[in-house]
């Protein structure tokens, strides 16, 4: 047979060489005994699901058990796009104000739900892009509890999640279990302006006298509207510029305006890093598979090794285009109407109509 694949040998050499140089660093570094991490990644074409390279562990040449494929894990804070999208599509502004403050709820087990900051520390009112950008645990769950669990979990599964998805509390904070490569299926539409592509690795199956056997066209479903996707990928690149993932300036400039997010779960046994820029998706995980603690959040861990693939390959900057009925406006840290000459003013996008009113005020960005 002849095989058609969409896989790309350099892409895969830098994908590789990423996982192989990274993952002793971090056991040196982090005092880890040698050979106890593994990892994942997942490279794609944002355009149309295209894979272009996939490493299922530190052990290249070994067949069999392939993390990128079959490693179920708890995905953390990478499903926190997914419930501020919801979010979006129902009318919430990048400004929209979110209660980080504490949060108590009862279960049908009787058992109480009562999660934490990663920081332990509350940051009261704030607007939902801070919330987003610096993955705050109890403005997310307070905003899960808004929209309500059934319709989110109902997202999740309109965004291409094929998995059983319980409307628990803690489904909104990552208690949902995903492969790295149903990872990158899932943030496919954000990175395609809600359209979504099944992620393929062949394209066409010929005989040996070149007969076609098999094609797997493109397919494309769009998945939400394009306008709140563009609300939200704006929020991803605040988590890249001034968020968790900061740290990707040592891999990567930062005129790429790559939109991501980190991932870290309890007892930082997994590390997550999604995210995309014009042209590629990819997805790393780090972690134990013996399940103990790595000791790594998704800023340490995924993202080193996902910078370090990516900044191999040839990259063309996100740049958002805003569709017809948005446009831009200055406003404050803390989300009110500003004027462009503030110190701390910020130009973000709206769906029109949606934008703050009032009198142009300046503020403190420390308030903030």
């Amino acid at each position: 047979l002849q095989i058609f694949t969409t896989l790309d040998p350099f892409a895969q050499q830098a994908a590789e060489k990423a996982v192989a140089h990274t993952l002793p660093n971090l056991e040196k570094s982090h005092s880890l005994p040698a050979n106890s991490l593994n990892a994942a990644l997942v490279i794609a074409s944002t355009s149309n699901g295209e894979v272009q390279a996939l490493v299922g562990g530190r052990d290249l040449r070994l067949d069999g058990f392939n993390r990128a494929l079959d490693a179920s894990r708890p995905i953390g804070s990478l499903a926190k796009p997914v419930v501020y999208l919801s979010a979006l599509r129902k009318g919430y502004t990048l400004v929209t104000p979110v209660d980080d403050l504490p949060i108590r709820v009862k279960g049908g087990d009787g058992n109480i739900w009562e999660p934490q900051n990663y920081d332990h520390k509350l940051h009261g009112v704030v607007p939902l892009y801070k919330a987003l950008s610096h993955s705050y645990n109890l403005a997310t769950a307070h905003l899960g509890m808004d929209l309500g669990l059934k319709d989110v979990a109902a997202f999740f599964r309109q965004m291409g999640v094929t998995r059983q998805v319980n409307p628990y509390p803690s489904m909104v904070l990552g208690a949902l279990q995903l492969s790295p490569f149903e990872v990158a299926q899932l943030y496919q539409p954000l990175s395609a302006e809600g359209y979504s592509s099944p992620l393929r690795a062949i394209r066409a199956v010929l005989s040996q006298d070149g007969q076609p056997l098999k094609r797997y066209p493109v397919e494309v479903v769009q998945r939400v509207d394009d306008k709140s996707v563009v609300l939200l990928n704006h929020a991803l690149q605040q988590v890249v510029w001034n968020g968790t993932a900061r740290g990707l300036s040592r891999y990567l400039p930062e005129d790429l305006g790559i939109a991501g997010k980190t991932g870290t779960t309890d007892e930082l046994r997994d590390s997550w890093f999604a995210g995309f820029t014009g042209n590629y998706l990819a997805v790393a995980w780090v972690g134990r598979d013996d399940n103990q603690s790595a000791g790594l959040s998704g800023a340490s861990g995924a993202l080193p090794i996902w910078g370090e693939a990516m900044s191999q390959l040839p990259q063309q900057a996100l740049e958002l285009t805003l569709k017809p009925g948005m446009h831009y406006q200055w406003v404050t840290p803390g989300g009110k109407l500003s004027e462009e000459s503030c110190d701390s003013a910020m130009m973000l996008p709206f769906i029109d109509g949606s934008a703050p009113v009032g009198i142009p005020q300046c503020e403190d960005a420390h308030d903030q």
